[in-house]
């Protein structure tokens, strides 16, 4: 793999970006910006008006972004060194994010209902049942990525289910919170990990993901 400086480089002013910001309240809030040059390593994110406000940002801190480039998608880790002005903040890159590291399995773009939840045990008499419906944005066979109109209010032994697109069954399975994006308009993206799912739950988990593909790939035919 090719150097982050020599990375840098190669990426061309007035990409899409996706960056994960860090923030004071310990979370990381997902914003879209525009990639602009600057002397590698470093480079600056250009954001909307009124993307994020300044005293909600954690300076100093690692952050993860994918930059478009030439049809593929580059996935960096940055630090979040300086905010320039009200639009556009700094960054120095620190490190490529290899393929293999991002994700078990393959993730494909998907919306389709999902629940999450919490069931406490009988000895768990303080804790209280919570749930909330909303939609994911990407699946793979390990995790989901979904939209919601709330933050989870527990982060461990959460009962997820999805509906699979194509036979409209449930799959069921458990895992946990492994961060939450707080969005505009009070909407939340919640990033989940499956735990110690079952071969048959992980196959159902594959499949959706490959019929959603080629639903996608046979659509993009049909434009073209």
């Amino acid at each position: 793999m090719a150097k982050i400086e020599e990375i840098i480089e190669q990426l061309q002013d007035g990409s899409e970006a996706l960056v994960d910001l860090p923030t004071v309240d310990n979370e990381e809030n997902r914003f879209n910006a525009i990639f602009s040059k600057a002397e590698s390593p470093y480079f600056e994110l250009f954001f909307p008006p009124k993307a994020w406000a300044r005293d909600d940002l954690l300076l100093g801190m690692n952050c993860q972004l994918t930059v478009k480039h030439k049809g593929a998608t580059v996935n960096i880790i940055a630090e979040f060194d300086t905010v320039i002005n009200d639009r556009r903040l700094g960054f120095i890159a620190r490190e490529p994010v290899k393929p293999e590291a991002l994700r078990e399995y393959f993730r494909v773009s998907i919306n389709t209902p999902i629940e999450i939840g919490y069931i406490p045990g009988p000895k768990e008499v303080k804790l209280k049942k919570w749930s909330m419906i909303g939609t994911t944005v990407d699946l793979s066979g390990c995790g989901a990525l979904g939209l919601f109109a709330e933050k989870p209010e527990a982060n461990n032994r959460i009962h997820i289910k999805i509906t699979d697109t194509a036979s409209q069954n449930i799959i069921s399975c458990f895992g946990h919170v492994v961060r939450t994006y707080r969005m505009r308009k009070k909407r939340y993206q919640v990033a989940l990990h499956f735990e110690n799912i079952s071969n048959d739950v992980r196959d159902q988990l594959i499949s959706c993901c490959l019929h959603e593909q080629r639903r996608q790939l046979r659509e993009n035919i049909e434009v073209e």
